[in-house]
């Protein structure tokens, strides 16, 4: 069955070549003891390894059942030496990570036999050799008899046609060598057994044949076997041996698992690149939730708004990505010479830029109705706003001093912020009179959809009168989440007295004027209800100058800052509801301050579009109107310009008669006007859409529904701006016709802007700490070839039981693969500690729920990574592991 024919094993050590074997020619019997007898060095070994496959002759053929070996490629040896070689070695060469059935199972697991067939005969195996029911010792736990017969059980187990022993009983007492010599012969009965042996006495009583060597020769042979005596039918092998990569995750779990403590070391250090990694990703996912979730709520109060004039801000944000020249032309630096900068050049480059950012906006009745017909699905309310400043129209009571005493006086809200910001001009505490210049507009109008307004706003008085404005002659009043409004509002709407106003200023700035009797902090409902504003047209408040008048040219118009009872048009605006935000809304479409209803905006607009005030303005083709006060150099005295009104007002017990007001917003005109008189001085401007004179909006703000809607209606108005033609309650508006519309849609541009920003600080961090990722790849890959170094006889081991070069490369695979995995799960698992560490200091802290938030599929990658990482630094070390000569791996300590 087995066959050698002129052998020949060349080595070369240095320079020098050694010849192992020299033309050795033997044939073997199928069952026989042959004992190879020699010195050390004349090539039992080798002629042993040749004979299993563990090493190749340089010449010469070795013929299994007359099959020639010269063709053999490595799979074919290494499905030879696991179907029908098995080796038992003096050392034992023993797996120490695993048991002794898991040692036996070995070579069965190889040859791809499954789990229930393979331990019951590996334990069959070990009964054999009388260990029965020490399955699941360790090598460590056993005599060195005990070893040996583990060793022979795991040779035997996938019943072998060969078994080869080399020194068997070389590392044993005599008692126990007798006793494994005694089972080696008994197996000699059913195979071919060839042993290796130094003592011929041991050789002489169990062999049935003994074979010696002489530096690479046979001298003698006791018993020759002749192999024309008998025929042998050639036996095929076609089952291969195998390794899976499951299995060599097993072998490699259970070695890390035997050295559990450096392998947390290990896994601990792996992980700290993704600990980094998975941190920066976790709060800048975190800081993102909040600012998504911030966003859907801001999104009422910055709904997507359609202005005749704005900047456009996207495109301001985008050109800041670009490189700019420098801020102004420089010349040369030459010695003696002063440069100049040329600084006009700079400022009218820059206005022009901001020119270009500006949006001018061409609102038809087409274009309003191609809004009004978007889809209802698409939004909560669209609502118009026409640019008017009904300040100057409403008039309430407010009582101020007169003659020391405090008394009503029916004003309009503009002429007592006027007042107001007179009589802080006249004390100490002046600097404090841009606090009221400053303020928004008290009276503002409302989105047109009173659900939404319910959806965001409770009614806080009394419910059963109590409802949101819906009619002509309804105002509401909105407070803040705290139910607070601003003393500064509280003042301009007349709620507080004269002398009241005037305390808490003196108690802010601890003035010793202050009189805490006098504190008002603050209202009842009733106090804020029961107050009263009055509408009044353009024609009631604003007179016009008589032709003849000498100052008809430079005070077209006057106006009247106080009401009187004998005034008609009288219209009273009932305060019908106090709302505040309801406690999930941080952003509503409503902010402090009192609010009218469309339909009432509508009513200003038919009732002053054709007042005498407006028709002067379209007449003489004026869209805003400057008020002020002009040097006259001839006369060496000042003439106010434009619309004025005389009124008196008494502080501190002094009288100011006849200050003079203008009428409008303080002007960008003023700082010009300014410089070029001279003086510091205020110029204000009237504008046509203020005094109602415009029946086409300025303004429409779009609230989508949320966030999944918002992209529908961004959708429906770039629809207007397409090639296509569309229809509109039933007309078609042409392409060519139309002008291009530009939304603005703030919201998003400051979202947009802080994500990016987000995206820059994550990418910075995540690749400054991907550094530490680098460093644990180049560190798992030095431990892995320590684990290659210690697991050097675990190699040859394999190897000899069939193993492929493969199965050893999956074996360190498998062992950086785990790693990988544990390291990974180690990361993110502190990843998640430590952000909600996070989260529990930032939300009592903050009063945010999350601000490091590591999603699942993110964290799912990390892991992917780190076992992606891990396995590259592996796949070297795997190589060399595959690559180790098997006899060389045996035979190392």
């Amino acid at each position: 069955m087995l066959k050698l024919v002129n052998i020949t094993k060349d080595y070369t050590v240095a320079d020098t070549k050694v010849h192992a074997l020299k033309g050795i020619s033997i044939s073997f019997r199928s069952n026989e003891f042959v004992s190879i007898l020699g010195p050390s060095g004349c090539g039992k070994t080798t002629l042993l390894n040749i004979i299993g496959g563990l090493d190749h002759y340089t010449s010469g053929d070795l013929y299994i059942d007359t099959i020639s070996t010269k063709e053999f490629n490595d799979r074919d040896w290494d499905t030879y030496r696991n179907h029908r070689i098995g080796f038992i070695f003096q050392s034992y060469n023993l797996i120490p990570h695993q048991s002794i059935l898991e040692n036996v199972e070995l070579a069965l697991t190889i040859s791809g036999m499954g789990k229930e067939e393979r331990i019951l005969k590996a334990k069959e195996a070990l009964d054999k050799v009388g260990l029965k029911d020490q399955y699941n010792k360790k090598p460590n736990q056993l005599s060195g008899g005990q070893c040996q017969r583990v060793a022979i059980a795991r040779a035997l187990v996938n019943e072998p046609e060969i078994l080869l022993a080399d020194e068997p009983t070389g590392a044993l007492d005599t008692k126990t060598s007798l006793q494994i010599m005694e089972l080696i012969q008994e197996i000699s009965k059913e195979r071919l057994v060839i042993m290796v042996t130094h003592n011929p006495e041991i050789a002489q009583k169990y062999s049935t044949r003994i074979v010696s060597l002489l530096d690479g020769n046979i001298i003698s042979d006791t018993n020759p076997y002749d192999e024309k005596a008998k025929t042998t039918t050639p036996k095929v092998i076609d089952k291969k041996s195998k390794l899976s990569f499951w299995t060599a995750f097993k072998l490699s779990a259970r070695n890390l698992r035997s050295k559990f403590k450096r392998t947390l070391m290990v896994c601990i250090a792996g992980s700290i690149g993704i600990i980094g990694v998975a941190s920066v990703l976790s709060v800048s996912t975190g800081v993102r939730s909040y600012i998504d979730g911030m966003q859907e709520d801001m999104l009422s109060g910055n709904p997507i708004r359609i202005n005749e004039e704005a900047m456009n801000l996207e495109l301001m944000m985008s050109s800041m990505d670009q490189s700019v020249q420098k801020d102004a032309i420089k010349k040369a630096t030459e010695d003696g010479y002063i440069n100049v900068d040329y600084m006009i050049d700079y400022l009218v480059s820059k206005s022009g830029e901001n020119n270009s950012f500006r949006i001018k906006n061409d609102i038809t009745e087409d274009y309003l109705a191609f809004v009004n017909n978007m889809p209802s699905e698409y939004y909560s309310t669209i609502t118009s706003y026409y640019g008017i400043n009904i300040t100057n129209n409403i008039y309430t009571n407010i009582k101020l001093f007169e003659d020391n005493t405090l008394k009503n006086k029916s004003m309009s809200l503009s002429a007592i912020k006027k007042a107001y910001t007179a009589m802080l001009n006249e004390t100490d505490i002046k600097e404090y009179s841009s606090l009221i210049s400053t303020l928004a507009d008290t009276f503002s109008q409302s989105v047109s959809n009173v659900d939404f307004i319910s959806s965001q706003y409770d009614i806080i008085s009394n419910k059963e009168t109590s409802k949101i404005a819906t009619e002509e002659n309804e105002i509401m009043i909105v407070v803040d989440e705290d139910s607070g409004l601003t003393d500064l509002l509280l003042a301009q709407l007349g709620y507080y007295t004269q002398e009241e106003f005037f305390n808490v200023i003196y108690k802010a700035i601890k003035s010793p004027r202050y009189n805490p009797a006098l504190d008002k902090g603050k209202f009842s409902y009733d106090e804020l209800l029961n107050k009263t504003f009055t509408y009044y047209p353009n024609d009631v408040v604003f007179n016009k100058a008589k032709e003849n008048s000498p100052f008809v040219k430079i005070n077209p118009f006057s106006y009247n800052p106080e009401s009187f009872s004998f005034w008609e048009n009288r219209y009273d605006l009932k305060i019908t509801a106090i709302l505040r935000p309801k406690k999930n809304i941080s952003y509503g479409c409503l902010t402090s301050g009192i609010y009218y209803t469309p339909q009432f905006t509508q009513k200003v607009i038919q009732d002053n579009v054709e007042s005498e005030i407006v028709s002067y303005f379209k007449e003489n083709n004026i869209e805003s109107y400057t008020s002020g006060t002009m040097a006259n150099s001839s006369q060496e005295q000042s003439i106010n310009f434009g619309i004025t009104y005389l009124y008196s007002f008494e502080f501190e017990e002094k009288k100011f008669e006849n200050v003079v007001g203008f009428v409008g917003g303080t002007s960008s005109l003023s700082a010009l006007f300014g410089a070029m008189t001279g003086e510091k001085k205020d110029y204000y401007t009237l504008t046509l859409r203020e005094i109602g004179g415009c029946t086409l909006p300025n303004t429409i703000s779009i609230y989508p529904k949320d966030f999944s809607y918002k992209e529908n209606v961004t959708s429906y108005l770039n629809t207007w701006n397409s090639s296509k033609d569309i229809e509109v309650n039933g007309k078609i508006l042409k392409a060519e016709d139309r002008n291009d519309i530009t939304y603005s849609d703030n919201l998003a541009v400051m979202i947009n802007m802080i994500n990016s920003m987000i995206d820059i600080v994550t990418i910075a961090l995540v690749t400054f700490t991907a550094l530490s990722l680098v460093v644990s790849t180049v560190m798992i890959a030095i431990i892995t070839y320590v684990s290659v170094i210690e697991r050097i006889k675990e190699i040859g081991v394999i190897r000899s039981l069939g193993g492929r070069k493969k199965d050893v490369s999956h074996l360190f695979n498998a062992e950086t693969f785990i790693i990988g995995g544990l390291s990974g799960l180690i990361g993110i698992g502190i990843t998640y500690l430590l952000s909600g560490i996070a989260n529990l200091i930032v939300s009592k802290a903050a009063n945010i729920s999350a601000i490091a938030i590591l999603p699942i599929p993110t964290a799912i990658i990390m892991v992917v990574i780190s076992i992606l990482l891990t396995s590259i630094s592996g796949v070297i070390p795997a190589r060399i592991a595959s690559k180790k000569d098997p006899v060389d791996a045996l035979r190392t300590e």
